[in-house]
């Protein structure tokens, strides 16, 4: 019996997104995820904004993957200036064949708690909920796959 693929070598790869932070932003862009050695990976993706008063910009993010060790299916989101801790994302199978993690980071008062679900469809849903004393807001991205790493 052979397991299933670790979370972060199914997430390899093009990925296109579409971002909304309702009543503030919506953004499309592109995102690729590649392997740096057996146990990180690296993050980039490079985004049009268009803010809620039609303003338009581009922008661009990275953050670096560390795989978990097993028995975990997961990794930890490092931020790529600093290397930093942003998020532990530890996956679980559900009973629709999707894999979800759930995380909380503290960011000075602010407050991030995540979720974070590969679909049966090969869709990433990513959701955002910012809290804090001049943060309350939701951002939400669905990531479609244009390739996979060969």
């Amino acid at each position: 019996m052979t397991s299933a693929p670790h979370i972060l070598d199914q997430l390899q790869g093009e990925w296109k997104f579409v971002r909304e932070v309702p009543g503030k932003a919506t953004m499309t862009g592109r995102a690729r995820i590649e392997p740096t050695s057996a146990d990180r990976a690296r993050y980039d993706e490079t985004a049009r904004v268009r803010l809620a008063d039609g303003t338009s910009l581009t922008g661009s993010q990275s953050y670096r993957y560390k795989r978990l060790a097993p028995p975990a299916n997961g990794f930890e989101v490092l931020f790529a200036e600093t290397g930093e801790l942003f998020e532990r994302l530890d996956f679980r199978s559900e009973p629709d064949g999707s894999q979800r993690a759930d995380a909380e980071h503290l960011c000075g008062p602010d407050r991030y708690v995540s979720q974070f679900v590969l679909d049966a469809e090969d869709r990433l849903l990513v959701e955002h909920t910012v809290t804090g004393p001049n943060k309350n807001y939701v951002v939400r991205t669905v990531y479609r796959r244009a390739s996979r790493s060969s």
